[in-house]
């Protein structure tokens, strides 16, 4: 596709942070990013096992343009220091590649609210499915397609109960089990940190 481009990115704690690229092959050629996929995470360091998601969107894809954000309800959770992040592309045939990496400089927010930042809008809220039936989410990928078109920007987590332990780590076969969509597979980050502690944290 292209070289590796590096921005270093400035964030307040609980300020919403937006901000759009134009890339470029290295001839200057635009890249055309029909049909691509792409996934953001910042981490503290590379071998960290939490991650903040940014929501990727691609304002016009065929003018490689492509958009990063990350709402304030979850800034506001940073703590300040430096952290590193990184845009993974999937191209048609499924190829991977990183085009965009760089540090993230969190300093503390001075002018927030009692709550860290603005509340989150319906679209953006967090969802949690938690499925122990036999039928899955395997309806087709009709009711998946439904879900992320009515709310493209909303953070989820897929819970799977099992007595096998706390925080046992994914596999395929899991996903076999759950009966899920391919599409929930292209879009999901696997394994992302725990969300309660074994302390209840």
């Amino acid at each position: 596709m292209s070289a590796v481009y590096v921005h270093n990115i400035k964030l307040d704690s609980g300020t919403d942070y937006e901000q759009e690229y134009d890339l470029f092959e290295v001839g200057g050629r635009v890249v055309d990013l029909t049909n691509h996929t792409a996934r953001a995470q910042l981490r503290k360091h590379r071998g960290s096992s939490t991650a903040i998601n940014f929501t990727v969107g691609f304002p016009d894809r065929a003018k490689g343009k492509v958009k990063l954000s990350i709402p304030s309800y979850t800034t506001s959770r940073l703590k300040p220091g430096r952290y590193l992040y990184d845009v993974l592309f999937t191209k048609p045939g499924g190829t991977n590649e990183v085009i965009l990496e760089g540090t993230v400089n969190v300093r503390a927010g001075i002018s927030t609210n009692c709550f860290g930042g603005a509340r989150p809008g319906s679209a953006q809220r967090l969802c949690i499915a938690v499925i122990d039936e036999a039928s899955g989410l395997n309806d087709g990928g009709t009711k998946w397609a439904q879900f992320r078109s009515t709310y493209p920007g909303r953070t989820f987590y897929l819970l799977q109960p099992t007595n096998e332990g706390f925080g046992t780590l994914v596999n395929s076969s899991n996903y076999t089990e759950m009966k899920c969509p391919g599409q929930f597979l292209n879009e999901t980050t696997v394994n992302t940190g725990r969300l309660i502690s074994e302390s209840g944290d």
